[in-house]
C-alpha cells in the first residue's frame, strides 16, 4: 500500500482549507499564494484527476461537475459533487471537447467538439447530436444560451460563423415520424431533409489548412469521419444522486439535428470564434459579445426567437480575443498577448488596459466585483473593482484552459480551474462580507464541514509521532487540540500520565436535557499520536492535509485525527443548536501508537473527573471496503508472552560440541511445537469455553463473504477463532551457522474469544510450558513471562446504543451496515 493511501479518508462533505506541497519531479505543483493585497485568499480545497487527459472545458449543475477533455477517447468526465469522485464518462466525440454549457431550464448539457451533443443530465444519457450547417464549420469553440421563447442555443464555429437553434416550438418534435438511420431531421418546422441532399455530417472533420490557436487544437488522429460517432455514457460503480424528473414539456428530440442554413450568421468574424458571452441589457433586451482570432470583439442583439442583429465592434486589438466576461456595463476582454481590455458598453469607450499576464489570457471568471484571470503559464490573478491586483498564484503546471465559478450556498463560491496538468482544481473563495477576512485563528466559524476540515488541517500539520524525537511535537499537538475543542464549546483540559509520556486531552460537551440525571453520558476514545511518515511514495506532504479525487490525504487523517474532529464538530454543532441530548466526554491519548504507556494509570487516577459512563464510542477500527459501511460488534482479546530457554554453557561451536550438549534452540522448537500445530492450539482446555456459533451470527459472516468473496470459514477464523502465533525467535551469539546459542527467546501471542477467561488461559499457558519443558529440560532452564494481556469484547447487537449507531450509519449511507468483528489489536 502506498504511503499516502494508508492515511486516506473518503470525503462525504465539502472539503476546505487544503493545499498541496511542491516536491520532486512528478509531484504536484506548489499552490501557495505568492502575492496578496488584503482580504481572504483563495484556498485549494481539492484536486480531481482526469487520468492523464487535458481538460479544455468545464460546467456544473447541482449534482455534478463536468470536464470536457482532450485524450484518446475525448470523453466528458463527470464528477459527483458530494463525493468528489468520478461518476460517469460521456463518450462519443471524435475531437476534443472544447466547450461545455449547462442549460438549467432543460436539464441539458451541451458539449461542443467537431459536432455538438445534447445530454440529459438527470440520467446522464445521450439526447441528440447537433451538426453545424456546413461541412466546413469545423470545431465548436464557444457556446451561449438565451432562455427566452423556449431557449436559443448559439455556438461559435471554427469557420468564423455563429449558428443558432431555437427550441421554443415543440410541436414538430413530438409529431415527427420515425426516420431511418439514413435520414437526418433538420430543426425546421415541417421539413425533413434526407441524407441525399448533401446535408450530411462532413466527410472530413475540417480542412487541413485550418489551424486554430494552439491551446485549442483538437485535431483527431484520423480525420476521415464518414458517419456519426457512437455516443454513450459509461457509469462508474459509485452512488449518484437520485434521478431528477425531466422538466415538464421537455422536447422529444430526434437523435440527429442539422442547423438550417437560415440559422447561420456567415462570416461573423474573420477568425475562429473562441469566446462568446450573453448578457442582459434591459427588461427584454439581451446582447451577445463574440471574440475571435481576428482581434475583434463584436456585440450583437439577440432576437427573442433566435437570430442576431449586429450592433458595434471593438476592433484593432493587440492579439486574438480568447476570453470575455461582463460585469454591469463593463466588458472585460482577455487577449493573446496577456493584456486585458476593459470597455464601457454604454459609452463604447475603452476605459482601461490591464497589463495582466506574460502569456495568453485563456479564461476569465467573475464573482461579485472580483475578476479572476487565468493564463497560458498556469497563473491566476485577482483584480478588484478598482482594477488593482489583489492576489496572484500559480494554480497549474501548464496552461489553464477553463475556469468557472460555482456557488455552494448563500455566501460561498468555489473557483474551479482546469488545464494541461490533468487536474481539475477546486478553490474555496472568500465569503461575501466575511467578518473573519484576513484573520488568523485556530478555527474558522461557519459551516460544520469548514470547521472540521480547517481544524483537521491544523492537526495534521503537527507531526505528533509518539517517540522521543517528537516529544515536543506531541506536546504542541495536545495543546492545539485542547484549544480547538475549547473554541468549539467544550470544557477541555490536559491530564498528565507518567513522566516522559504525552498527556491526555479530556474535553466535555454538556447536553441540553434539563436534569443532569436525565442525560446519558457517552465517552469517546481517540488518539492524537500517529505513526512516522517514513514511506517514500507519498504524492503530497504527509504533514499537510490535501484532497484528491474524493479523498483526504495526510498522516493521521484516518488514524485517528479525522474521527476526532468529526465527533467534536458534530457535538459542537448539536450543542450550538441546543440539540445535544447526551453529555459527551472525549478522552484523547497521545501514546496509542507506542503501547498506551501510562493510559490505564491516568484513567484510574482521574476516574472521578471522568465520571459515570453509560456507553463508549470509538472510531479506530477497520471496514472491509470503502463502500461497505460496517459496525464492529466484537474484538478478540490478546495475551503476549515471552518464552526464554537458557543452558549453563556459553555459546558453543556446532562442529566441536554439536550432539554432546543441550541446545536451547532445539528445545524451543520442541516447546513451541507442543503449544500449536497448524491452526490448532494444543494447550489442554484451551477451547473449552469458546462460545458456540449461532445461526444469526453465521449470517453476519456470510454477508461479509458475499461482499468480499472470502470463504465464510476463513472469515470466522480471522474474527471468532482463538489462535496462537510466534512473532519472533532471538538467540544469543552471532548469526552464524556454526554457533549453538546458549539462550533462546521467543515472543508469542494468543488471540482469545468469548467466553475464554484471560486469567485462566494465561495460567494454562504457563503451566503447559513448564510441564512440557520439564520432560526434556536436562541442564536447561525455562522462564515464562506474560508481557501483556487485554480481554476480548463482544457487544449485544440488540443493545439500544448499538441499534442507534446502526440507524445513524444506515441513514447516511442508505443501506444497512455489515456487522463485523475484528481480529484484535494491542490497546
Amino acid at each position: 500500500m502506498k504511503g499516502d493511501e494508508q492515511d486516506a479518508l473518503k470525503v462525504q462533505s465539502r472539503p476546505a482549507n487544503l493545499k498541496e506541497r511542491s516536491g520532486s519531479a512528478g509531484s504536484l505543483p506548489d499552490d501557495s499564494l505568492s502575492r496578496t493585497k488584503g482580504g481572504e485568499l483563495p484556498v485549494l480545497e481539492h484536486l480531481l484527476s482526469t487520468d492523464g487527459a487535458r481538460t479544455l472545458s468545464l460546467a456544473f449543475d447541482e449534482n455534478y461537475i463536468y470536464a470536457g477533455t482532450q485524450s484518446e477517447t475525448n470523453e466528458i468526465t463527470v464528477y459527483n459533487r458530494t463525493y468528489l469522485q468520478q461518476t460517469a464518462q460521456l463518450a462519443g466525440h471524435t475531437g476534443s471537447v472544447l466547450s461545455l454549457l449547462y442549460i438549467p431550464e432543460r436539464k441539458w448539457l451541451f458539449s461542443g467538439s467537431s459536432d455538438g451533443t445534447l445530454w440529459d443530465t438527470a440520467n446522464l444519457t445521450f439526447l441528440s447530436e447537433i451538426t453545424p450547417s456546413y461541412d466546413t464549420s469545423g470545431d465548436i469553440y464557444s457556446l451561449a444560451w438565451d432562455p427566452r421563447s423556449g431557449g436559443t442555443l448559439y455556438f461559435g464555429a471554427q469557420n468564423t460563423d455563429i449558428e443558432y437553434l431555437n427550441f421554443g416550438d415543440s410541436a414538430h418534435f413530438s409529431s415527427t415520424p420515425e426516420h431511418s438511420a439514413k435520414e437526418i431531421l433538420i430543426l425546421e418546422p415541417g421539413k425533413d431533409v434526407p441524407l441525399s441532399q448533401d446535408l450530411a455530417i462532413p466527410k472530413t472533420l475540417r480542412s487541413s489548412r485550418i489551424r486554430p490557436h494552439s491551446f485549442f487544437n483538437s485535431r483527431p488522429s484520423s480525420p476521415d469521419l464518414v458517419k456519426s460517432p457512437a455516443v454513450s455514457a459509461k457509469a462508474f460503480p459509485f452512488p449518484k444522486p437520485a434521478s431528477r424528473p425531466i422538466t415538464p414539456g421537455t422536447l422529444s428530440l430526434p437523435k440527429k439535428i442539422i442547423v438550417p442554413h437560415d440559422n447561420v450568421v456567415s462570416s461573423a468574424h474573420y477568425g475562429y470564434i473562441y469566446c462568446m458571452n450573453l448578457f442582459k441589457r434591459a427588461d427584454d433586451v439581451i446582447w451577445l459579445a463574440s471574440g475571435s482570432g481576428d482581434s475583434d470583439v463584436k456585440v450583437w442583439e439577440c432576437q427573442p426567437k433566435g437570430g442576431l442583429r449586429f450592433l458595434f465592434t471593438f476592433d484593432g486589438l493587440s492579439g486574438a480575443v480568447l476570453s470575455l466576461v461582463v460585469r454591469d456595463d463593463l466588458l472585460f476582454v482577455g487577449l493573446q498577448d496577456g493584456h486585458i481590455k476593459v470597455w464601457d458598453l454604454e459609452t463604447k469607450a475603452c476605459i482601461r488596459t490591464i497589463l495582466a499576464h506574460n502569456s495568453d489570457v485563456l479564461s476569465m471568471s467573475l464573482v461579485g466585483t472580483d475578476l479572476y484571470t487565468a493564463s497560458a503559464e498556469g497563473q491566476i490573478l485577482r483584480f478588484d473593482a478598482s482594477f488593482d491586483c489583489t492576489a496572484t498564484f500559480q494554480a497549474h503546471a501548464g496552461a489553464i484552459l477553463s475556469t468557472i465559478i460555482m456557488p455552494t450556498n448563500e455566501d460561498r463560491f468555489e473557483f474551479i480551474t482546469a488545464g494541461h496538468d490533468s487536474y481539475v482544481k477546486l478553490w474555496r473563495l472568500p465569503r461575501a462580507n466575511s467578518a473573519n477576512a484576513g484573520q488568523s485563528s485556530d478555527v474558522l466559524f461557519g459551516a460544520d464541514g469548514d470547521v472540521m476540515l480547517y481544524a483537521l488541517a491544523k492537526m495534521i500539520a503537527v507531526p505528533s509521532v509518539s517517540d522521543h524525537a517528537h516529544r515536543e511535537d506531541c506536546r504542541q499537538s495536545a495543546h492545539l487540540l485542547r484549544r480547538i475543542l475549547t473554541q468549539m464549546g467544550a470544557q477541555a483540559s490536559l491530564l498528565p500520565t507518567i513522566e516522559g509520556k504525552n498527556p491526555i486531552v479530556m474535553a466535555k460537551f454538556k447536553g441540553q436535557a434539563a436534569s443532569p440525571l436525565a442525560r446519558k453520558r457517552v465517552l469517546f476514545y481517540g488518539h492524537y499520536d500517529v505513526q512516522p511518515a517514513t514511506e517514500t511514495d507519498w504524492v503530497t506532504d504527509p504533514w499537510e492535509l490535501s484532497g484528491r479525487n474524493g479523498y483526504l490525504y495526510g498522516r493521521g487523517v484516518a488514524d485517528n485525527k479525522g474521527p476526532i474532529m468529526a465527533v467534536a464538530c458534530a457535538a459542537a454543532s448539536l450543542q450550538e443548536r441546543r440539540m445535544l441530548d447526551v453529555d459527551l466526554t472525549m478522552i484523547i491519548e497521545g501514546e496509542e501508537e507506542s503501547g498506551s504507556s501510562g493510559f490505564v494509570q491516568a484513567l484510574t487516577r482521574y476516574k472521578d473527573d471522568i465520571g459515570h459512563i453509560d456507553t463508549i464510542l470509538l472510531s479506530n477500527s477497520s471496514w472491509i471496503g470503502e463502500d461497505d459501511p460496517c459496525v464492529v460488534f466484537g474484538l478478540r482479546g490478546v495475551i503476549y508472552a515471552n518464552l526464554s530457554i537458557a543452558s549453563q554453557n556459553n555459546d558453543l561451536h556446532s562442529g566441536v560440541d554439536g550432539g554432546s550438549v543441550a541446545e536451547p534452540m532445539l528445545a524451543m522448537i520442541q516447546l513451541l511445537g507442543s503449544i500449536g500445530s497448524g491452526t490448532q492450539v494444543q494447550i489442554p482446555g484451551f477451547y473449552d469455553d469458546v462460545a458456540e456459533l449461532t445461526a444469526a451470527e453465521k449470517e453476519y459472516y456470510q454477508a461479509v463473504s458475499e461482499v468480499t468473496g472470502m470463504d465464510t470459514e476463513n472469515v470466522m477464523r480471522k474474527w471468532r477463532a482463538p489462535t496462537f502465533s510466534v512473532s519472533n525467535i532471538q538467540s544469543s551469539g552471532p548469526a552464524n551457522n556454526t554457533i549453538i546459542p546458549k539462550s533462546v527467546t521467543a515472543n508469542v501471542s494468543f488471540r482469545l474469544v468469548p467466553n475464554q477467561s484471560i486469567q485462566q488461559i494465561a495460567q494454562s499457558i504457563t503451566e503447559h510450558c513448564e510441564k512440557t519443558f520439564a520432560t526434556f529440560a536436562g541442564q536447561m532452564s525455562l522462564k515464562v513471562t506474560i508481557t501483556h494481556q487485554a480481554d476480548w469484547w463482544l457487544a449485544s447487537v440488540e443493545n439500544p446504543y448499538f441499534k442507534a449507531l446502526e440507524r445513524a450509519v444506515e441513514k447516511i449511507w442508505g443501506c444497512k451496515p455489515l456487522r463485523i468483528r475484528e481480529g484484535g489489536r494491542r490497546i
